[in-house]
């Protein structure tokens, strides 16, 4: 994947840790949806990140 457009990364990231938090509370999330206009080496590495964040998501948070 081209890293040169830094924002762009940071632009997906956010957007996949946000789906993963809207998954998390309950809501239905269409990954093929939201992935649609994206070229194969973006869309597998937004489902990456997705997964991943879904995966931290799940883990009970320590109360402080």
């Amino acid at each position: 994947m081209d890293n040169s457009n830094i924002y762009s990364l940071n632009n997906f990231d956010f957007l996949a840790q946000s789906f993963a938090r809207m998954h998390d509370q309950g809501q239905d999330v269409d990954l093929e949806a939201i992935t649609g206009n994206m070229d194969e080496e973006h869309r597998v590495w937004f489902c990456r990140r997705y997964e991943r964040y879904c995966q931290k998501q799940s883990v009970p948070e320590l109360e402080h």
